[in-house]
């Protein structure tokens, strides 16, 4: 159990110096996806949530959400990577999502998709 709430942990990464800052590994991912989100609070702590809309004839699953917390001046200031829970979104379908937001005391925030698979002939790519 403990191995398995681990591994749906999210990631948080402050981006001080010299750390790298993340990119979506599915280039165009935003060709098969749209977003709808706002910010909102649960129990004191920011959340992302709204809907991830699956706009393509594929099936997809294992999807990760990157929430990117933007400075005044655009600048990534803090990451986040978490899993959209929900299991396969189908084609032309959505679902809902919601997830924490980096802890940075930003106001500004940018949400993409960071990974996913597709699934083909009952085979994940």
């Amino acid at each position: 159990m403990l191995a398995f709430l681990l591994a749906l942990s999210v990631s948080v990464f402050a981006l001080r110096g010299s750390a790298a800052i993340l990119e979506p590994l599915d280039v165009g991912w935003d060709r098969f996806f749209k977003l709808d989100w706002q910010v909102s609070q649960r129990h004191g702590r920011p959340v992302v949530n709204g809907y991830l809309v699956n706009s393509s004839p594929y099936r997809v699953t294992k999807i990760r959400l990157l929430v990117d917390a933007l400075s005044p001046t655009g600048e990534v200031v803090g990451q986040q990577v978490s899993w959209v829970g929900g299991g396969d979104v189908g084609p032309f379908s959505r679902v809902y999502f919601e997830v924490p937001a980096p802890r940075d005391g930003s106001s500004t925030y940018r949400v993409r998709v960071f990974t996913f698979d597709r699934v083909e002939l009952g085979r994940k790519r």
